[in-house]
């Protein structure tokens, strides 16, 4: 990691490189639709053009991702990896960063780390900050050989970064764990989002009657793909544990996914399907969020859920499970929802209950929501921290390899 040294004059060249913007090139795998994918255009949209020169660069594919930048004046790269070990894929990636004089490159989790670690020294690019936003080593499945291989790797590119930063605390706890930096040393920069636009009371009713949710029904609703991580099944079967009282709570699930069939039997197989409501896949959830009463997120494992911050922002209750940061989300002094334990329908049906059936303490985490989303996950705040972080890496890490070890 990198040693303070603020106190280095700065040569002409630098002096240089600083009288234009600098040049930033976020490596990603693949721009498909994702979180971070979702967090790059955002950021790539935003960030200060007097100051930074925003450009994508996909190691495989461009993907629908490219549909959320604001701006037409963000390029877009594909290097179109091979399948296995593209042993060229290093040297496509360093001319590229060389052709553009890159000046400081922002890799995204396990897929780009290591390629982009030594491209970087390759091109000579002053600056590598790497981001951990996931599961770290690509999957929590990771065991053997193969995990011992890629956290080796990890420990070696991560010590020769700038900076390393993830938008969630259980994520830099893991990362820190496996690649032996410290902790603290790992900076927090939650996603952020924008407050969305109000929602009329005739939009969400379209939207209710569009996806078959009767008027006065208590909706209980989730974003996300219909993966198995999710376990939007548990959502189902607390569904199905309600009692015949509470008989007027729909599930919506916004997303879609490789589970979408088993979570559609399930429903069947329980009885309930007329109560389950899969609306698919949607790039704009604002109405959504609104059509919902409560918002849950059932996840066996998580980072930092950006569909969380989406719900706070929209002034939502919430039910989640205890995993990634969501108790921070969530809970604590103040809190703007009920934390249940992963993998535990009755938990969640008896969280759905309580909520649904109380409209003075939905109204009380709702506001309690939209309050703590204004002052920890605005845009502008994140936009604001890694503007900082680059100008502060750039004034420190001048030369490439300067943090080698």
């Amino acid at each position: 990691m990198p040693v303070e040294q603020s106190a280095i004059p700065e040569s002409p060249a630098e002096a240089f490189v600083r009288a234009r913007p600098l040049r930033v090139a976020f490596v990603v795998h693949t721009f498909e639709v994702g979180g971070i994918e979702r967090s790059v255009a955002r950021l790539a949209s935003r960030i200060d053009r007097r100051r930074f020169e925003p450009q994508i660069v996909c190691l495989d594919r461009n993907g629908q991702a490219a549909q959320w930048l604001e701006t037409d004046d963000v390029p877009i790269f594909e290097l179109k990896k091979r399948a296995g070990n593209d042993l060229g894929l290093v040297f496509r990636l360093a001319r590229l960063l060389r052709h553009e004089r890159i000046d400081i490159v922002h890799s995204h989790n396990w897929g780009t780390l290591v390629e982009t670690s030594l491209a970087r020294r390759r091109a000579r690019v002053p600056v590598h900050v790497h981001a951990e936003r996931g599961t770290v080593l690509g999957s929590v499945e990771i065991r053997g050989l193969r995990g011992f291989l890629r956290a080796a790797a990890m420990r070696w590119a991560v010590n020769r970064t700038s900076a390393v930063v993830s938008n969630a605390v259980a994520v830099a706890r893991r990362a820190a764990g496996i690649s032996g930096l410290p902790l603290e040393t790992i900076q927090i920069i939650p996603n952020g989002l924008d407050a969305p636009a109000a929602v009329s009371a005739s939009a969400v009713r379209e939207t209710r009657s569009r996806w078959g949710l009767p008027q006065e029904a208590r909706v209980v609703g989730s974003i996300g793909r219909l993966a198995e991580v999710k376990n939007f099944a548990s959502a189902i079967t607390a569904i199905s544990q309600l009692s015949e009282a509470d008989s007027n709570v729909h599930l919506l699930l916004v997303g879609d996914g490789p589970e979408r069939t088993r979570l559609e039997d399930l429903a069947r197989t329980l009885g309930i399907a007329h109560r389950i409501h899969f609306a698919g896949f949607h790039d704009d959830v604002n109405s959504f969020l609104a059509a919902m009463d409560v918002y849950i997120n059932c996840s066996h494992s998580e980072g930092m859920s950006q569909s969380l911050v989406e719900a706070m922002a929209a002034g939502l209750p919430i039910i989640a499970t205890e995993v990634g940061d969501n108790a921070l989300l969530v809970g604590g002094e103040r809190s703007c929802g009920v934390v249940v334990r992963p993998g535990d329908p009755e938990a969640i049906a008896a969280a759905i209950k309580m909520l649904t059936n109380d409209a003075e303490l939905r109204g009380d985490f709702g506001r309690r929501a939209r309050a703590r989303f204004a002052e920890r996950y605005s845009m502008s705040r994140m936009v604001e921290s890694y503007e900082k972080l680059y100008s502060s890496m750039y004034r420190i890490s001048p030369r490439p390899g300067l943090n080698s070890r």
